[in-house]
């Protein structure tokens, strides 16, 4: 039977297959991975105006062919209403449908917790609105966070993204490579790991080097709702590669605290 361990329905932002890939070429022995699609294409408030309402039709379609579990990507719809909206809304559509909800924003909060990051540098491909957003968001888990300032290509933006979402997939893994470790070495002060947002841009290969390079925690966002995934699954799923939260010393039973 195939999906005998678990069956996780993936609710994501754009159509980019990448994201996909992440979840399917790591899926351990025994779980299946179901995708649907929001289907975003434009970085703009208005584009994100039925977010949530999209969502919640896909829950049910995703419930109906038997997933055991909901992820919901996609960090800026989130960012724009807060924390407390985020888990009211994770608990309605929980109720509703009877299964396990894991937001877009919160698991990376708590993969920080779990590292012991205090104090972060935030790399993203947001403007100032997003990416003010996320420095409220991490202060509610007594997080600090350091802008990097949102990864621009060619002096292109539009309205909430500093690098238009469709030109995203144009960024390679070596740039993000490349924004990262330029701006971390500048950082002043104590720095406990980097944070970097976002799965439009091909940020797993970037990962391990920055980790070797840097000698500090890399939470990406893919990684950490993966890792909470797993963990609220209880399916052990240790990977190697992509960060440290993935290691097998995070994946016990103990739940970080909300806050």
């Amino acid at each position: 039977m195939y999906g005998w361990r678990g069956r996780i329905g993936l609710i994501k932002p754009t159509h980019r297959g990448k994201s996909f890939a992440f979840w399917y070429k790591t899926a351990p022995d025994g779980v299946e991975i179901v995708p649907t699609f929001v289907g975003f294409r434009h970085g703009g408030r208005k584009a994100f105006s039925n977010a949530f309402e999209r969502a919640e039709q896909l829950a049910d379609d995703l419930k109906a062919v038997g997933c055991n579990i909901l992820v919901v990507s996609g960090t800026p719809p989130f960012l724009l209403k807060g924390l407390d909206f985020e888990r009211e809304w994770a608990d309605r559509v929980s109720q509703k449908t009877g299964l396990p909800v894991i937001t877009a924003m919160e698991p990376h909060a708590l993969a920080m917790q779990a590292l012991g990051v205090g104090r972060v540098a935030v790399a993203t491909y947001y403007n100032e609105e997003l990416n003010e957003a996320i420095l409220t968001y991490l202060k509610r888990f007594d997080i600090e966070g350091v802008l990097f300032g949102g990864f621009s290509v060619a002096g292109k933006s539009e309205e909430l993204y500093s690098t238009p979402m469709m030109a995203l997939d144009e960024v390679s893994h070596a740039q993000v490579y490349q924004h990262c470790k330029e701006a971390f070495v500048r950082l002043p002060g104590r720095i406990d790991g980097i944070y970097i947002n976002g799965g439009g841009w091909d940020a797993a290969p970037a990962i391990a080097p920055l980790e070797r390079d840097l000698r500090t925690h890399v939470i990406w966002a893919a990684a950490a709702d993966m890792w909470l995934t797993y963990k609220t699954m209880k399916i052990s799923n240790p990977l190697s590669g992509y960060g440290a939260i993935l290691t097998e010393k995070y994946f016990d039973d103990a739940s970080a605290a909300r806050s």
